[in-house]
């Protein structure tokens, strides 16, 4: 939980006043946790509720987080529509292939 933590806390620090809560285009980021993956700030969500769960194992915990995580990559793929109009993130998604990880998604 607490590297999910670190790697939310990594995400904003670079994105600073780029964060939002509705999907825009604020400006590319491309340093920091960015360089390794698209979305790391959900990155971060992903394996913070999977530590989560881990210590608190139940039907009604992991069917609470699947329902939140379906959300989160519906809110991954409105962002990237968004994003995907500036030739900017079309190179950076180009170069950085994986959106939460490396060799999955």
């Amino acid at each position: 939980m607490l590297a999910g933590f670190a790697a939310q806390i990594a995400a904003k620090l670079t994105l600073r006043r780029s964060f939002g809560i509705v999907a825009a285009n604020r400006g590319i980021k491309v340093g920091g946790p960015y360089r390794i993956i698209r979305h790391p700030m959900y990155a971060g969500y992903l394996l913070t509720h999977v530590g989560f769960l881990l210590f608190n194992p139940s039907l009604w915990n992991s069917s609470i987080y699947l329902i939140g995580f379906g959300f989160q990559l519906v809110r991954i793929l409105a962002e990237e529509r968004v994003l995907f109009q500036d030739t900017a993130y079309r190179v950076f998604a180009a170069q950085t292939r994986y959106r939460l990880r490396r060799g999955v998604f």
